[in-house]
């Protein structure tokens, strides 16, 4: 009897091909799964894209020192580096997506920061002057940032790393708390995004959230170091930390600088719509947002006055008191009649309040300045004041703590710094407009500003012919 070869090649072949449809099978289950899972929350039938969807489409997969980087021991992406693609418009102001939770909820912190106040935030986020400002109450001053800003409904609380830190070579964030809509980086944010190399590095010094167990908060200098905040008397930059809800649809936008991405937009038909942060020009000159919660919107130049040739007016407050007024030989007197009277459609300012009260050593809350008042059509800006800052070696009317000849002014650095009522600095006037003037054209940037639905007099009188 012959027996049979067993023919071992097509058996191996066969065996070949079902391993490779095996290997082909799992990988391709593995990147439906995976692109679902990070691309597959969108609302097919209305056609509309989450920003959280949106973002994810910039995770790295090769090169995990930059960019938007999957964190497996936090469970979130994260921006991290040098990077140019996580801008976010909001209400106005630009912010930088820092990273996605667990929850698929999207943080961002302001590019810049949006005012300079005392902290107090030796005993925490929780009783600091910072966490009023930031968030509203009770309090009837409380809020000044989120009472200005629109489409709150789309924030969900943001979770802030509360560990105490000691050693800057251990940053650590094993204890969180999620208490309020809006909060601030800490050092471990900070740490994890690349620190004085990463985006979060944009030339101011700003505050962080944590503390050391002397209770000394951290801040970080305007190139990008972190130090420990000894004084509670040094003031920093406030740069806000907002977290979107996972659910938050995308309106428009790249997240590029020049196409950020968008989340919430409305009609614009007079001041009064207009965003905290909008520029606007009025007789000539371009002037920004500070404030919209009232009847009339808050504003103030975006830069020094200037003569006519161009070159920056500098005077001295004046006067024998650091009390902002009109009286004679001030610079508030200045502002109220030469400047006022210079101004074309100047029946659009306001006649406001102007907040000069006196703070002390043991009370530096900015809501201390509202002690006191005058009233006037032209002010300055003060404590708590919007963008404050943006516009150095300035006065302001925040009086000095323990000298009556000692007025606040905005240094070089961008903080406040106390010097004789003698000393001469740039003027950045501010006013209230009519909240129902109209809106005729513009962007709200400055390089193109919203214009006012106002005729100057020249204006007028080539209408009437005359």
């Amino acid at each position: 009897m012959v027996k049979r070869r067993v023919k071992i090649r097509p058996i191996l072949v066969t065996l070949n091909i079902i391993v490779l449809l095996l290997i082909v099978g799992f990988y391709s289950y593995r990147l439906v799964k995976y692109y679902l899972e990070e691309n597959g929350d969108s609302d097919v039938e209305s056609g509309e894209v989450l920003l959280v969807d949106a973002v994810l489409k910039k995770q790295k997969f090769v090169d995990l020192t930059e960019g938007l980087v999957f964190n497996e021991a936090d469970k979130v992406y994260r921006f991290i580096g040098n990077v140019d693609d996580n801008y976010i418009e909001f209400s106005g102001n630009l912010y930088r997506i820092i990273e996605i939770d667990e929850s698929k909820n999207v943080k961002a912190v302001s590019e810049k920061s949006v005012t300079n106040i005392y902290a107090n935030l030796g005993n925490g986020f929780a009783k600091s002057y910072i966490n009023k400002w930031l968030n509203g109450t009770d309090d009837a001053n409380s809020g000044v940032y989120e009472k200005n800003l629109y489409g709150t409904e789309l924030l969900f609380n943001t979770t802030m790393c509360d560990d105490v830190i000691d050693d800057v070579t251990n940053i650590t964030c094993k204890e969180k708390s999620s208490d309020y809509k809006i909060g601030l980086l800490s050092l471990y944010d900070y740490a994890k995004i690349g620190g004085k190399s990463g985006y979060l590095n944009n030339g101011e010094n700003f505050y962080l959230n944590t503390l050391n167990s002397e209770k000394k908060y951290y801040y970080i200098t305007h190139d990008g170091e972190v130090s420990n905040g000894e004084l509670t008397t040094k003031s920093y930059g406030v740069r806000p930390v907002i977290t979107f809800s996972g659910d938050v649809i995308l309106l428009k936008g790249k997240g590029t600088l020049e196409e950020p991405f968008v989340v919430e937009s409305h009609d614009i038909n007079t001041i009064k719509d207009l965003y905290v942060g909008n520029i606007v020009e009025f007789s000539d000159n371009k002037f920004v947002v500070l404030d919209i919660t009232g009847d009339n919107v808050k504003v103030a130049a975006t830069e020094t006055l200037k003569d006519s040739e161009g070159n920056e007016i500098t005077r001295a407050f004046g006067g024998s008191s650091s009390a902002y007024s009109d009286s004679k030989n001030t610079i508030g007197n200045y502002l109220n009649n030469d400047y006022y009277k210079s101004l074309k459609n100047n029946d659009l300012i306001v006649k406001s309040d102007w907040y000069i009260g006196k703070l002390s050593l043991d009370n530096l809350d900015y809501a201390r300045v509202k002690s006191s008042k005058v009233s006037l059509n032209i002010g300055m800006l003060t404590l708590g004041d919007m963008f404050v800052s943006d516009v150095t070696n300035t006065l302001t009317i925040l009086r000095g703590i323990e000298e009556n000849k000692i007025v606040y002014v905005i240094n070089k650095e961008g903080n406040f710094y106390g010097d004789f009522v003698s000393k001469k600095y740039g003027i950045r006037p501010a006013f209230y407009l009519k909240g129902d003037t109209v809106i005729s054209e513009g962007k709200g940037t400055l390089e193109e500003p919203y214009k006012l639905g106002v005729k100057n007099e020249e204006e007028s009188k080539e209408d009437k012919g005359e």
